[in-house]
């Protein structure tokens, strides 16, 4: 990096410490860590996904709130290479020790061949009944020697091995971690996102084209509000459950941001898309959702939920997918919430 850039990328820093600030105050965001690494990240503009979903926030009349910076900072600026780093850690040390005992090995081993070479050389010359005989012993307890040390580094690397697989088992279970939501463990939005971004080139058959559904909780900070974020967890739960139990096969769900939720038909004919649709949104609004007896003294309520669909086309971004399901979903809203709205043209 040269002198000047140096220069630029200090002075674009400066410029965000100076902006992320006044705006957390002006929206009376208290200035924890956590909450200005989210400021922060999103002011730099180096996270479009972030970007985009505190836009949609902050967009809204009641603005954010520290909740939703929580999750945010959960979703987007955990370090998800953490786990894998220290697996790689974990990998290199096993590796050191294995190759520390077949170093050992092969030291022991060479005072073996020499033992026996030495041995063999003796024999070519006159010995004595007496000599043979220490020969002997020399021979079986070099033997023995070798057998012993043959079997504890057996041991050893037995033991390693069972580490190694031990590290890998950890790693696969990270590795489904970062691709999974916590909370409602379906699908989080990078694993989604990454499943949508390479059906770009599958909506060729518009029979059975790729089919989006965006579902939004309806009124979900009155939800918080009433009982309480430990409530809204308990009915993102619930409504995780409705829609993953309406989906079949190859169909995705993910929990696509706060109070908002993303399926992803894939072998769903356009006749199956729209009851699929209908279907979700009728179990949400029939459901009913009881709280355990710690929470809001074991209240029982129901939510509604709206949705927007479209499908994917021809040699299109997934962008430009999205931005058409998330219109369709904002006319459910404007219309009245607790129903089903399709991209204004559907083909």
């Amino acid at each position: 990096m040269t002198e000047n850039e140096a220069s630029v990328n200090y002075d674009h820093t400066v410029d965000i410490v100076r902006s992320a600030i006044p705006r957390m105050s002006e929206m009376k965001i208290p200035i924890t860590p956590l909450n200005y690494a989210v400021w922060y990240e999103y002011l730099s503009e180096s996270n479009h996904e972030l970007r985009r979903e505190m836009d949609a926030l902050l967009s809204r009349p009641e603005g954010i709130t520290e909740h939703q910076l929580r999750e945010l900072y959960e979703r987007y600026l955990t370090e998800r290479t953490e786990k894998v780093q220290t697996a790689k850690a974990a990998l290199g040390q096993l590796v050191g020790a294995l190759m520390s005992h077949i170093d050992r090995a092969d030291g022991h081993y060479a005072g073996f061949s020499t033992e026996l070479h030495d041995i063999a050389k003796c024999l070519e010359s006159e010995t004595t009944a007496d000599d043979l005989n220490g020969l002997i012993d020399r021979a079986v307890s070099a033997t023995n020697a070798a057998l012993d040390h043959g079997a504890e580094l057996k041991q050893k690397m037995t033991r390693l091995a069972d580490e190694m697989q031990e590290v890998r088992d950890k790693l696969a279970v990270s590795q489904v971690e970062a691709r999974s939501d916590v909370l409602t463990g379906l699908l989080n939005r990078l694993a989604f996102q990454e499943t949508l971004d390479g059906l770009a080139e599958s909506g060729s058959d518009q029979a059975h084209a790729p089919c989006l559904l965006l579902v939004d909780i309806d009124r979900f900070k009155r939800v918080n509000d009433t009982y309480g974020h430990l409530a809204g967890d308990c009915v993102l739960q619930a409504v995780a459950a409705e829609i993953k139990g309406s989906v079949r096969g190859r169909d995705l769900v993910a929990r696509y941001g706060g109070e908002e939720f993303a399926v992803l038909l894939l072998d769903t004919p356009r006749a199956g898309c729209l009851a699929v649709a209908e279907n979700i949104r009728a179990h949400i609004d029939q459901s009913i959702i009881r709280l355990p007896e710690d929470i809001a003294d074991g209240q029982s309520l129901s939510v509604s939920a709206s949705v927007g669909g479209a499908w994917l086309r021809d040699a299109e971004a997934t962008q430009v997918l999205i931005a058409r399901a998330d219109q369709a979903l904002y006319q459910s809203k404007q219309n009245g919430r607790n129903q089903v709205t399709w991209e204004s043209r559907r083909g």
